[in-house]
């Protein structure tokens, strides 16, 4: 199983690479050389990190979530767990 045979992780490998590419870009929300205050005199890029961040840590949950729910995922039922 692999992502060049399997829809599913080939379009979850597309969505993280996505966020992947998104975040070494140099963008002013992600990387800045000099202070740009932003909310409460906070950087803005810390702001951009932490905004990425959560969206990276909220798409691990579903793809996580939509593993489970998969039947190459599961275990076989004569098979014993480790």
């Amino acid at each position: 199983m692999d992502i060049t045979t399997n829809g599913f992780e080939r379009r979850w490998f597309a969505v993280f690479m996505a966020m992947y590419l998104l975040i070494i870009l140099p963008l002013p929300l992600f990387f800045n050389t000099h202070y740009a205050a932003g909310w409460l005199g906070v950087p803005v890029f810390i702001y951009g990190w932490l905004i990425h961040g959560t969206l990276v840590v909220g798409l691990i949950a579903l793809f996580a979530r939509q593993c489970l729910g998969r039947p190459e995922y599961q275990d076989s039922p004569g098979e014993a767990a480790p």
